[in-house]
C-alpha cells in the first residue's frame, strides 16, 4: 500500500461528497455510511492531484478486537478495508467497493457417490 503523504491524522467521517456517491451507486443507507469512517490523504489517480480515501467500520474493528487509529493500522488489517475513494480536484467522488465477496457454500460431492450425500440410506 505504501507511503502516503500529507496524512491528514486520524479516523473521521466520510466527506459529504463520498457519501452522497455511496448512496447513489451503491444504493446505500444513510443509516449506515454513518457507522463508517475514513482516513483521508492526499495522493494522485490517474497522474493527477486528488484526495484519497480508504474506508472501515469501526464496528467490525471492534468485534476482530483491532484498535484502527490510524491508516497503517488498517494497512496492516486489510480485511477490514471496506471502499476505496478519492475526490478530484474538481471536487467530484469516486468509490470502489473493497469488499470481499459473499461465499455461499455448496454442497460437497461424495467421491464415491457422485452426490451431495442426501440420499445415503443407513
Amino acid at each position: 500500500m505504501g507511503l502516503h503523504l500529507g496524512h491528514r491524522g486520524g479516523p473521521r467521517k466520510l466527506p459529504k461528497p463520498v457519501h452522497d456517491y455511496m448512496r447513489q451507486r451503491f444504493g446505500a443507507l444513510p443509516e449506515y455510511l454513518e457507522t463508517l469512517q475514513c482516513f483521508e490523504f492526499e495522493g494522485a489517480v490517474n497522474g493527477k492531484k486528488a484526495r484519497r480515501f480508504r474506508i472501515y467500520s469501526p464496528g467490525s474493528a471492534r468485534q476482530k478486537k483491532v484498535r484502527i487509529a490510524q491508516l497503517s493500522d488498517l494497512e496492516k488489517n486489510p480485511e477490514l478495508l471496506l471502499y476505496e475513494a478519492y475526490i478530484d480536484e474538481e471536487g467530484k467522488a469516486y468509490v470502489a467497493d473493497r469488499r470481499s465477496p459473499l461465499r455461499i457454500g455448496r454442497k460437497q460431492k461424495t467421491p464415491a457417490t457422485g452426490d451431495s450425500g442426501q440420499n445415503m440410506h443407513c
